[in-house]
């Protein structure tokens, strides 16, 4: 039923401008949800990559010579930082963090010798990891210009107890 206004037909254009404004409208809707989606997965990679810099840092100040578990003996899975980092969240394979992708070289442990003699006891140790978080949304890497995303989790602990 279309309603002549000055002598036009008005309907089928009021039709129009509402297809019109949703395609708009859902448009940005699905912009702002996809660029949730991914700031959502972000953050819970950092919190998770902060996680396991923090589990590994707390390990080392009690145990400061098994970083790796080719250290020794003593140092087997999971008596290790490597392990202890990867598995800080109760899986190493869970969440959004694929782990079997972050190598040794991911994750860089340094012990500051702060004190100036041989033993380790008061000196800081600091764990860092590094991830390259891939973004699901094909629009987000397009705008922001970088896909996959570089992130560092980081902790920083003080030696308790020598190794």
């Amino acid at each position: 039923m279309s309603v002549l206004q000055g002598g036009r037909r008005t309907a089928g254009r009021q039709h129009g401008q509402s297809l019109a404004e949703l395609a708009i409208g859902f448009t940005v809707l699905v912009l702002l949800v996809s660029g949730l989606l991914d700031l959502g997965r972000t953050y819970f990679v950092h919190v998770a990559l902060e996680d396991g810099a923090g589990e590994a840092a707390l390990f080392l100040s009690i145990n400061p010579n098994c970083v790796l578990p080719s250290d020794g003996p003593q140092c087997a899975d999971p008596n290790n930082a490597l392990w202890r980092a990867r598995y800080a969240g109760g899986s190493g394979t869970g969440g959004f963090v694929d782990w079997s992708t972050i190598s040794d070289d991911d994750i860089d442990v340094s012990i500051i010798n702060t004190s100036g003699d041989d033993s380790l006891v008061g000196d800081t140790v600091r764990v860092t990891i590094t991830y390259q978080f891939p973004l699901l949304t094909p629009i987000i890497p397009q705008i922001a210009g970088v896909n996959p995303i570089p992130l560092r989790g980081e902790a920083v602990q003080f030696i308790v107890k020598e190794g």
